[in-house]
C-alpha cells in the first residue's frame, strides 16, 4: 500500500486509457476496405473524412452518423444500415491503448493504489473494450452507466465505484480527459482531479484541477512527487 493519502485511482476509458483515434481510423480504414468494390468513386480519404466531421468525438448517433454519410458521398449500393451492422458486428475489435497504457497501469498497481474505470456506455461494449486493450489484469473493479443506471457526471456513477474500491473521495485521484463529465464532476465529489490533456472537447476550470499530465508515464511522477510530499 502507497504511503500518501491517495490510495485508489480512477479513470476514465475513451482518450484517457484508450487512443480513440487511432482506434477509429483503423476501423474506418477496414471498414473501408470491407465495402470499397461496391462504392469506387469514394476515396478512402473522402469516406474517413466524411466519418470524422460527422462524429469527431465519437459521441454522435451510428445510425445518424451513416445514414448521414450515405447521403453525402452519394453512395447507391450499399444502405446506411449495412455499414451500421458492420459497425456493431466489428468496431469493438479496433481499440488501442496509448503506448504507455499497460506500463502505466503495472506500474501504479505494483505501487499499491487501487484502480478503477468509470464509462458511460452498454457494459458488454466496454467489456469488449478493456479486453481488447488488455487492462482487465490491472483493474480493481469496472461501474458502468449501464450497470449504475447513471451517467457521468451524476455523482452515483462515482459513489458506486468508491463503494466497490472501499475508499472516500478524498483518498481518490480521478484521471479524464472530459472537463465537465470527468474534471468538474471529481472535484465536486472531492477527489483529486487529473486532466489527460490530450483532447480537443475543452479546458478544465483551473479550480477545479489539480494536475495535467500529457501521458499516462506523466501519472507515476505525480505519485511519486504526491508520496514524496512535493506536490
Amino acid at each position: 500500500m502507497c504511503s500518501c493519502d491517495i490510495q485508489a485511482i480512477i479513470f476514465d476509458l475513451e482518450d484517457t486509457l484508450v487512443d480513440r483515434e487511432k482506434s477509429r481510423i483503423k476501423f474506418l480504414e477496414e471498414q473501408f476496405e470491407r465495402f470499397h468494390e461496391l462504392m469506387v468513386t469514394v476515396q478512402r480519404r473522402d469516406f474517413e473524412k466524411v466519418y470524422l466531421t460527422l462524429n469527431p468525438y465519437g459521441l454522435e448517433d451510428i445510425e445518424w452518423v451513416y445514414r448521414e454519410l450515405v447521403k453525402k458521398l452519394n453512395i447507391e449500393r450499399i444502405s446506411w444500415k449495412t455499414f451500421y451492422n458492420d459497425y456493431k458486428m466489428h468496431h469493438y475489435r479496433y481499440h488501442f491503448p496509448f503506448y504507455d497504457t499497460l506500463f502505466a497501469l503495472e506500474k501504479l498497481r505494483n505501487m499499491g493504489y487501487k484502480l478503477g474505470v468509470i464509462a458511460n456506455g452498454k457494459s458488454e461494449e466496454i467489456t469488449h473494450v478493456m479486453n481488447a486493450i488488455g487492462i482487465y489484469p490491472y483493474i480493481h473493479y469496472v461501474s458502468t452507466s449501464d450497470e449504475v443506471g447513471v451517467k457521468k457526471p451524476d455523482p452515483m456513477i462515482f459513489e458506486d465505484i468508491m463503494k466497490h474500491l472501499g475508499v472516500s473521495a478524498e483518498n481518490v485521484m480521478y484521471v479524464g480527459d472530459c472537463p465537465l463529465n470527468d474534471i468538474a464532476a471529481a472535484h465536486a465529489m472531492g477527489m483529486k482531479t487529473v486532466w489527460m490533456a490530450n483532447a480537443v472537447i475543452g479546458t478544465p476550470e483551473e479550480n477545479e484541477l489539480n494536475y495535467t499530465i500529457e501521458s499516462l508515464s506523466d501519472l507515476i511522477g505525480v505519485c511519486n512527487k504526491i508520496e514524496r510530499g512535493e506536490a
